[in-house]
């Protein structure tokens, strides 16, 4: 009878149940294992698997992460791409429900980035074109109501003479500010029929309205040489230069937020953290 008595085994450490791990899978089995390290074969299996188990949980977490931080950088990105369209003009970019958050978060990412600032002044600047373009607007119509030729006409009774020519004057200071200064209407002219003996003169697509075709050949000269005239004197005005300059100001900022936002949209990774980052 075998008197030698078993000594109890230590308990097994996370670093040992991983080096059966590794060792198992490098080819080298349970048995022999457990012989080379005297211990006892089912208590190798069970620790095995429990290494097992506890790489699979990690590695599941470790999948959540990176799905977590990758649809993080996601809505950055997304929104970013948004805003750069915003402020280049190419599309009418709608806000999403969740973009004051996404901001909030890409500000905390990158709290010194100039992004911030040039974005501040962009907005401010833009609010100011409702009010600069409705002066500019007031000042062309009072330009053209107020001038002699322009008033014979209408108490002529050619109603439709006065609001097509500030309306082609609109057209043309649109244009003006966004740097097609040379844009004019003057040579668009045609004679639209408009029943026996009868034209409606338009100005590319501004109607000066229904007469005869000798009258119209009479009042669009008038009204080609009214066109000429105000045309100077529009931008040579305090209203327009207000106007041109906030645009100039405005397409500088754009430039150097695009700039700043390509960085973000081509790397596609954010510097920093926020308090919606995962862990």
């Amino acid at each position: 009878m075998d008197n030698k008595k078993r000594t109890k085994k230590p308990n097994v450490k996370p670093e040992q149940r991983q080096s059966w791990l590794e060792r198992n899978e490098r080819g080298e089995s349970v048995p022999r294992i457990a012989e080379a390290d005297d211990y006892d074969e089912r208590t190798v299996r069970r620790h095995i698997e429990m290494a097992k188990q506890k790489r699979e949980v990690q590695e599941a977490r470790s999948a959540v992460l990176r799905n977590a931080l990758e649809r993080h950088y996601r809505d950055m990105s997304n929104f970013v791409e948004r805003l750069n369209s915003r402020i280049s003009g190419s599309v009418e970019a709608s806000l999403l429900p969740d973009d004051d958050l996404i901001e909030v978060a890409l500000r905390q990412h990158l709290p010194r980035s100039p992004i911030w600032g040039n974005l501040s002044k962009w907005q401010g600047l833009r609010e100011e074109i409702p009010e600069l373009r409705n002066n500019l607007d007031i000042l062309t119509k009072r330009l053209v109501e107020s001038n002699d030729d322009i008033i014979s006409l209408t108490k002529a009774g050619f109603d439709g003479i006065l609001d097509g020519t500030v309306d082609i004057l609109k057209k043309e200071t649109e244009q003006w500010v966004g740097k097609n200064t040379d844009y004019t209407l003057r040579d668009s002219l045609i004679m639209e029929p408009a029943g026996e003996n009868l034209v409606d003169p338009c100005f590319g697509s501004f109607h000066m309205g229904v007469m005869d075709k000798k009258s119209a050949e009479k009042n669009m000269r008038i009204v080609w040489e009214v066109i000429g005239e105000l045309e100077p004197r529009l931008k040579e005005s305090v209203e327009y230069r207000g106007l041109e300059k906030i645009m100039t100001e405005i397409e500088l900022l754009s430039r150097k937020l695009r700039k700043e936002l390509a960085v973000i949209r081509l790397r596609r990774i954010v510097p920093g953290r926020c308090k919606f980052c995962p862990l």
